[in-house]
């Protein structure tokens, strides 16, 4: 009679358990672990192009220091590619940014934390494209 007893306690706990775990849902891992950008630095040419990925983030928005240098193909997503519009006299730095929002609020608007917002930045240096040996 034990043994039932115990063979449907385990049953029940085989059961319940995975349950409870899907139920209450999981934290994000990435929320407490600084976004990346890959490359974080790199030298291009007019007219070249660079793709560049966010890392350990959730929902991404790029924006550029100076959006006369060069553009970016989309501000929304993990992926961007990032294209040279100048040909300067002597090398210019392009900051790149992506921002992560992480927030527990529901669709609702309530939550017990406000938004945190990581960011990441990437160096791209425009250079000369007739006297560079790039």
């Amino acid at each position: 009679m034990q043994c039932k007893s115990i063979g449907l306690w385990l049953g029940f706990v085989a059961v319940v358990a995975p349950l409870a775990l899907l139920l209450t849902g999981c934290e994000v891992e990435s929320a407490s672990r600084k976004i990346e950008i890959n490359p974080n630095s790199a030298t291009i040419k007019y007219g070249q192009a660079l793709a560049l990925s966010a890392l350990y983030g959730y929902v991404y928005t790029w924006s550029l220091s100076d959006n006369t240098i060069g553009t970016l193909n989309t501000r929304q997503g993990q992926q961007v590619t990032y294209t040279s519009m100048t040909d300067p006299a002597s090398p210019v730095v392009q900051v790149i940014t992506v921002s992560s929002t992480f927030s527990d609020t529901d669709e609702s608007g309530t939550g017990s934390n406000a938004p945190v917002v990581h960011t990441a930045e990437a160096y791209i240096t425009h250079v000369n494209s007739s006297n560079s040996p790039l």
